[in-house]
């Protein structure tokens, strides 16, 4: 199958007749003439130029489309959806959104997959390299992706979640050239941010060694992290490419991507640590070596998007610099989020390593996290095309179905993750069991995994609750929720479980279980509080930045 055909996204627009079809009769309705001689240009050059701009059969008058009446017929149209949607019965929007966010979320899913599974194959692969030091080179893994979720994770994905978010509502509202607009910007702040990201991995051993870390597994999680600078550039083009491909619901390329570049990478990873002298350092080589064949795969699909050719307008840093200050508040917001989010995990993991047997006791706690992320992947899927539906609601001003659509995310994603934690139950055992012939690891992971099954649905309702902070742009006020119940509340709590009532590992776990349910409480009074025709009104103001003419486009729904 060929490339273009493989992103035909079938989910972007939500019209009887096709797009091709309705963008001809929007563009028909919107065609103006303009005598030859107001006409700015060379006339003979017109069929060249574009193909919205045509010469009448005397030749007297060039055909144009009016920019305005394009807006005017558009608004016409977004109207006229508005005033159906409010007509509809509530249990008819939740149905027509629920199929289309099964569908939106069934390739998001398979794509967090793929995110995963992978990762949890090189972990696998690591520990058995060398079994005599497998605790030690597990720990040292553990530990370098732990700084990469804070270092890199972190800003990546904070500064995609406010880009999504903006790029989502310009689709909404049909403001094409704010949406590439919005991933310069987003570009520009990524290249920002990259020294940063650089100077920190590069550091990363003495980072860990200052927070009391084993000298031995600092070292060796260093040169992991040293590996790994390679993936910032590519990874800072892929969220670029992501959010603007995301923002259209075309998601299957991701899925391409993913399973590619893992298969690539995958077995030069094999082939390096098993058959040269680099040993565990050849598997650390596929993390970067993904990100560039995934970079690689999406640049033809962005060149291929119709969207993208018909509305694309063209590097302008100038305009892209001035939205840096406007989206700075957002995007920082959302780095603050994800990175308060990460701190409650990233300080057990830290936690664990000053615990009597650091090396065991880091090891257990990578293999039960990696079982917990491996659980709630298939919510993530909701909760991503759930946010992105939210936002084209807000950005089409259509407050009455994103509110349905925030509430059929929070059910679908608790009730997936509490089926993920029965399947959790199951597999406890024979999953610790593959990552490390250590036993006595192996027992304080299964231990810990069948204690703290209950912390699976209180993420599932996190992340639920979360999309729906990212969808309207209030990723400040999520950021804070995680910093005070996460991190003020959960790491405090756990140390006194885990010293003072002597729980151990799962003590730290306990703490940030119970900073999880305040943030499910403050969550469920912040949504009954939220005025969602307000959060409508701003959408439209934020992507009304007029800096071009907007290309038409069908309806997001």
């Amino acid at each position: 199958m060929e490339l273009p055909r493989i992103v035909h996204d079938e989910f972007l627009h939500k019209v009887d007749e096709p797009q091709e079809q309705h963008l001809e009769q929007v563009l028909h309705a919107a065609e103006v003439q303009v005598p030859v001689q107001q006409f700015k240009g060379d006339p003979k050059k017109v069929g060249e130029l574009s193909p919205l701009l045509k010469p009448t059969p005397s030749g007297n008058h060039i055909v144009v489309i009016d920019p305005e009446r394009v807006e005017a017929i558009l608004d016409a149209e977004e109207r006229d959806a508005i005033e159906a949607d409010n007509k509809m019965n509530a249990w008819s929007i939740v149905s027509e959104e629920s199929v289309i966010l099964v569908k939106l979320a069934i390739p998001m899913i398979m794509a967090a997959m793929l995110e995963i599974l992978p990762e949890l194959a090189l972990t696998m692969m690591i520990g058995h390299v060398n079994p005599n030091e497998s605790t030690q080179i597990l720990a040292a893994f553990n530990l370098s992706g732990l700084c990469q979720m804070l270092l890199i994770a972190g800003l990546l994905n904070g500064l995609s979640s406010a880009i999504d978010t903006l790029c989502s509502q310009a689709f909404g509202a049909k403001k094409m050239t704010e949406l590439w607009l919005f991933c310069q910007a987003g570009f520009l702040m990524y290249s920002i941010c990259a020294p940063f990201m650089l100077t920190a991995l590069v550091c990363g051993s003495k980072i860990l060694k200052a927070l009391g870390q084993d000298p031995a597994i600092a070292d060796i999680a260093g040169q992991f992290l040293l590996i790994n600078t390679l993936l910032i550039p590519f990874g800072v083009l892929f969220s670029v490419m992501k959010s603007a491909l995301q923002a259209q619901n075309i998601v299957f390329p991701f899925v391409v991507s993913s399973l590619i570049g893992w298969i690539v990478s995958g077995v030069i990873a094999y082939l390096l640590a098993f058959h040269t002298p680099l040993g565990y350092l050849g598997i650390a080589v596929a993390n970067p070596l993904c990100w560039l064949v995934k970079s690689l795969m999406l640049v033809p699909v962005i060149l291929q998007n119709e969207l993208f050719q018909a509305t694309w307008p063209g590097w302008k840093p100038h305009e892209a610099m001035a939205l840096v200050p406007k989206i700075s508040k957002l995007g920082v917001s959302s780095v603050l989020m994800v990175t308060f989010q990460m701190l409650g995990f990233s300080f057990i993991s830290l936690l664990a390593g000053l615990l009597p047997n650091a090396g065991v006791m880091i090891t257990a706690n990578g293999i039960f996290t990696s079982i917990i992320v491996l659980s709630f992947m298939p919510l993530l899927g909701i909760c991503i095309g759930g946010a992105i539906r939210i936002g084209n609601a807000l950005g089409a001003g259509k407050a009455r179905r994103a509110a349905l659509i925030g509430r059929i995310v929070l059910i679908g994603s608790v009730s997936v993750a509490c089926v993920g934690m029965v399947a959790t139950a199951f597999i406890a055992e024979p999953y610790a069991r593959s990552f490390t012939p250590n036993v006595e690891a192996t027992k304080v992971a299964i231990d810990l995994i069948h204690q703290l099954l209950p912390v699976i649905p209180l993420l599932g309702f996190t992340f639920g609750i979360q999309s729906i902070f990212r969808a309207c742009g209030k990723q400040l006020v999520a950021a804070q929720f995680n910093f005070v119940c996460m991190f003020v509340l959960g790491v405090p709590l756990g140390l006194f479980y885990a010293l003072k009532l002597d729980a151990g590992l799962a003590g730290l776990w306990w703490g940030n279980m119970s900073g999880l349910v305040v943030f499910m409480f403050a969550g469920l009074i912040w949504l009954w509080r939220l005025r969602w025709d307000q959060l409508a009104h701003e959408a439209k103001h934020n992507t009304n930045l007029r800096f071009g003419v907007k290309a038409p486009v069908a309806d997001a729904f």
